[in-house]
């Protein structure tokens, strides 16, 4: 299966949860699959029964999605030769035409909005589940064309595995930071407020994902992408062969550079440089530094083993 395709499903889902249109109606799902309120959600009470029940909604729409992919794996097969390239080459247009039109919002109605109602409270994770499957066919009109690309690249995937590999990727996406949501809500709030405000960077980041994804599939550039991966892991881990210590003085100072914006960001927008995030973050990073120059860790070798992963 192609890892590039996998990774980008993977960043489809994640996108398609920070997308305007599905974010700030996650309290209202959370709530509404937990049976808790809002203030206990904020409280941060029942964190077991929210994170269980959002577990099954989670699962329920990621059968579904599942399913679609293999339902879509088996139009591949009509085509052959000469007809499966041009195929090819249409669905790689039609996403990269879904990807412009998210930017731009050219087309209206391909932003006509169709969820499915759920009126009852789900009564336990059974009911969860059928909520989540219910949710995944709603498809609101951010996740529509996103998931309607996904599956384009199932049914060019090559077989029934890739294509559920590829929507599971896709479900995973949308998941974790589903559980994340259901276990942490009252921390991720403020993070979560923050995407809201960016809904329209989001979009266009989303739309311009699906535009690389359409472009390379029209193009027949997937594989080469995964050969860049490669060749770039290999001379990362040559670099390292010859010259280790020039090696970890870049990644010092990568590590340093990244220090300094997080710390010099928020004095330029006079905001609060010691939001947890932010604090979180730079003890991740000077750690990693730390253990980078001690010889404990090799960030260079991980980046590059990560990059030959892609390149598999």
């Amino acid at each position: 299966m192609n890892q590039v395709s996998l990774f980008a499903a993977l960043g489809a889902g994640l996108l398609s949860f920070l997308s305007p249109c599905v974010l700030p109606v996650i309290p209202g799902w959370l709530s509404f699959v937990s049976g808790q309120g809002a203030a206990a959600l904020k409280a941060g009470e029942a964190r077991g029964t929210v994170f269980f029940r959002t577990l099954f909604f989670t699962l329920g729409f990621s059968v579904l999605f599942v399913a679609l992919g293999i339902a879509f794996s088996g139009s591949g097969m009509l085509f052959a030769g000469n007809a499966a390239r041009i195929v090819t080459i249409v669905a790689g247009a039609v996403i990269a035409l879904f990807g412009i039109n998210m930017i731009f919002d050219l087309v209206k109605a391909l932003n006509r909005e169709a969820r499915a109602r759920v009126s009852t409270r789900p009564a336990g994770a059974a009911g969860a589940f059928l909520v989540g499957m219910a949710f995944g066919a709603g498809w609101t009109p951010c996740i529509g064309p996103v998931l309607m690309s996904i599956l384009f690249m199932a049914s060019r995937a090559g077989g029934m595995a890739q294509a559920t590999l590829l929507l599971a990727a896709y479900s995973l996406g949308l998941a974790l930071p589903f559980l994340a949501a259901g276990l942490f809500f009252e921390r991720l709030s403020p993070l979560m407020n923050w995407f809201k405000k960016r809904g329209r960077e989001v979009r266009i980041a989303s739309g311009m994902l699906l535009v690389v994804i359409g472009a390379a599939m029209a193009l027949g550039r997937l594989t080469a992408i995964n050969g860049f991966f490669s060749r770039l892991g290999f001379s990362i881990r040559a670099s390292l062969a010859q010259d280790p210590a020039a090696v970890r003085s870049w990644t010092a100072a990568s590590m340093a550079l990244l220090i300094a914006v997080l710390v010099a960001v928020p004095l330029v927008r006079r905001t609060r440089i010691l939001a947890p995030w932010r604090i979180a973050l730079l003890v991740v990073l000077a750690a990693a530094g730390i253990l980078d120059l001690t010889g404990v860790v090799s960030l260079a070798d991980l980046l590059a083993g990560w990059f030959l992963f892609q390149g598999a």
